[in-house]
C-alpha cells in the first residue's frame, strides 16, 4: 500500500477525501518477505485521482494544478476473508450477493467515485479506508485518462502496458504470467484499441 517509488514526491493531506478510481493494473505474481517469511499473491494496484486536491507543483513543477494521485495494491481475491472483498465491499457500502460475485467485472471500478481515508505512516500516505460519497458528497468530472491493464490472455494489451511507468513494468515483466504472455511460444490475442472503460454513477458504485 505504499504510494512513493522514491525520490521526492509530493503528499496529499491525510484525511478523507473525496476520490474517484481511474486505474487497474494487474501486477500478475509477485513475491513478497516480510518478517523473514516470503509468499506469493496476484497482486491489483488500484489507483484513484483526489480532484479536490491539486498538487503545487514544488518538486515537478509540470504537476502544478492537477488532482493527487494514490494507489493501493491487494491480492487478487473475493474470498470471504480477503482485503480485497472488505475493501470493496465498503465501498460499495453494501455486501456482494452470491450472483454478484460470480459475475463480478472489476473493470466497473473505473470511473467509480467514493471518499477515501488516507492516514500518515512514517514517511509515507497510505490508503486506510473507503466509503461511498452519499448525498452529501459530490465527486467531479475524471481528470485523468481513465486506464486498464490485465494480464489474462484475451485482455492483454501491449500499447497499454508500454504507457506504464518504467517501474511499474519492470515488476510486471518479473511475473511468470507476463512471461508466458511474451514468451516466443505465446502469442497473446491483442484488442483493437487500448481498453478505456465507460465511466458512470450510481447510488452503488459498482
Amino acid at each position: 500500500m505504499i504510494l512513493k517509488e522514491g525520490g521526492q514526491f509530493e503528499d496529499p493531506t491525510p484525511g478523507t477525501h473525496v476520490a474517484r478510481c481511474f486505474g487497474l493494473i494487474d501486477m500478475g505474481t509477485q513475491v513478497h518477505s516480510w518478517n523473514n517469511e516470503q509468499w506469493q499473491s496476484r497482486d491489483l494496484r488500484i489507483m484513484w485521482e483526489l480532484p479536490n486536491e491539486q498538487m503545487t507543483g514544488i518538486y515537478q513543477p509540470e504537476k502544478k494544478g492537477k488532482p493527487f494521485a494514490v494507489s493501493m495494491v491487494v491480492k487478487q481475491s473475493l474470498h470471504s476473508s480477503s482485503k480485497l472483498r472488505g475493501f470493496l465491499e465498503s465501498w460499495r457500502g453494501k455486501k456482494f450477493t452470491k450472483e454478484e460475485l460470480q459475475a463480478y467485472d472489476a473493470k466497473k471500478l473505473i470511473g467509480a467515485p467514493c471518499l477515501l481515508t488516507l492516514i500518515q505512516a512514517g514517511q509515507y500516505i497510505n490508503v486506510d479506508g473507503v466509503a461511498p460519497c452519499g448525498k452529501l458528497a459530490t465527486c467531479p468530472p475524471a481528470v485523468n485518462k481513465p486506464i486498464f491493464f490485465s494480464l489474462e490472455p484475451d485482455e492483454f494489451n501491449q500499447d497499454v502496458f508500454d504507457s506504464l511507468g518504467e517501474k511499474m513494468k519492470e515488476k510486471i515483466k518479473a511475473s511468470p504470467e507476463y512471461f508466458k504472455l511474451t514468451s516466443p511460444e505465446s502469442e497473446p490475442e491483442q484488442p483493437d484499441a487500448p481498453s478505456t472503460p465507460k465511466q458512470e454513477q450510481d447510488d452503488v458504485p459498482f
